[in-house]
């Protein structure tokens, strides 16, 4: 009998023997722990392997029978949670898509998970938020959650106090299983104060020079790093809003070569845009993840001077708003470091045209120094 096919989970290092299932897509509630063994049953989980081959192969490496009723527990157990592509899954998809296209904002999942009391973030947004320079034509912020990531935050947003009026284009990193091109939204964003309404105007144009600009918007729902910004900002003010997901251009980094002219009409818009006082572009981008949790041997403690040392090079180029130095950096290592905000960054330095000024650099560690995310905060 064939195995059933796992989706695109990430597998994480928890405790001694045991890891963490995590879903991009977050469909479930639960977060799931599991031992050792049930890893290397979810090697199998490829929609070809037979029963026969995985229960020889346990028996090989484990020296004990994997029974049938054990592993049928544990494929109930990510049915349950949505994490096989199944019959079950593809209805849960179908629904969420059907609530996505009925509702007029982008409603913010990742967000509102949880018990926060968000008057009190408010509250605290607003006052770390000291008031700063501002940019002329746009900042690139983290991405992380608010709680790691204050401080940067809390810099790249110092200058923006009174946005009435203005639109703000966030350019933002796809982290889900959706395809990897620009997706563009036609929807605000729901906040949990209040509705941050779309510049239709600005929509429309976006839309005229992507392809396929609509294709998988649902993959908004699922992604936090504009819906991070965008509720951060509206916690200090009042604007408007375009939101377009970016796509991480790695098959130009393993090939070493830069993007061609393919992309031209967009970042001519964009360049418009952010060179007109009524808009103000946002590349929401983290920088390198490092550690075990994210594949590495050593600790995060261990690596970080050498990803210091690979970030500075990148934000010497960001800071110069040298977009090809930017991706260039990458080609040797192929992105060893595992940036996830590459063609966010990349997008934007083709946009802003003009240098830039580091306000602050962190590297966010696990408190046991195992894993960590570094993020930056920019203005130009």
């Amino acid at each position: 009998m064939k195995l059933p096919k796992i989706r695109a989970v990430e597998i994480l290092p928890y405790k001694e023997g045991e890891f963490l299932l995590r879903d991009p897509l977050m469909l479930s509630d639960q977060v799931l722990v599991v031992p050792e063994p049930v890893v290397f049953i979810l090697t199998f989980l490829d929609g070809e392997s037979e029963e026969i081959a995985l229960k020889e192969a346990f028996f090989r490496r484990y020296r004990e029978m994997l029974f049938s009723e054990d592993l049928q527990e544990v494929l109930k157990t990510l049915g349950e949670n949505y994490l096989l592509e199944d019959e079950a899954f593809r209805r849960r998809m179908e629904e969420i898509r059907r609530e996505f296209y009925s509702y007029p904002y982008v409603p913010m999942r990742s967000l509102n998970r949880g018990n926060t009391d968000f008057e009190a973030l408010r509250r605290r947004i607003r006052e770390e938020t000291l008031p700063g320079e501002g940019p002329e034509r746009g900042i690139i912020s983290p991405h992380i959650d608010y709680h790691r990531g204050r401080r940067g935050y809390a810099l790249a947003y110092g200058g923006w106090r009174d946005l009435q009026g203005k639109t703000v284009v966030f350019l933002g990193v796809n982290h889900t299983p959706f395809r990897d091109k620009f997706i563009l939204s036609s929807r605000g964003y729901m906040t949990p104060w209040g509705p941050v309404e779309a510049d239709r105007e600005a929509v429309k144009a976006l839309e005229e020079v992507l392809e396929d600009p609509y294709g998988d918007e649902e993959a908004h729902m699922f992604e936090h790093s504009i819906e991070l910004n965008v509720g951060y900002l509206k916690a200090l003010t009042d604007f408007k809003m375009v939101a377009l997901l970016t796509p991480s251009f790695s098959p130009y980094i393993e090939r070493g070569v830069l993007p061609g002219e393919e992309f031209s009409p967009l970042f001519s818009l964009l360049k418009e845009m952010a060179e007109d006082d009524n808009y103000i572009l946002v590349a929401a981008a983290d920088l390198s993840h490092y550690g075990r949790n994210f594949g590495d041997k050593e600790k995060a403690e261990e690596l970080l001077p050498r990803v210091e040392a690979l970030d500075r090079r990148l934000l010497r180029e960001m800071e110069a708003g040298d977009a090809e130095g930017f991706l260039r950096e990458f080609f040797p290592h192929k992105n060893a470091t595992r940036v996830c905000g590459t063609g966010a960054i990349y997008v934007f330095l083709k946009s802003v045209g003009k240098e830039g000024k580091l306000l602050g650099y962190f590297n966010a560690l696990d408190p046991d120094g195992t894993s960590a995310v570094s993020f930056a905060a920019l203005i130009y």
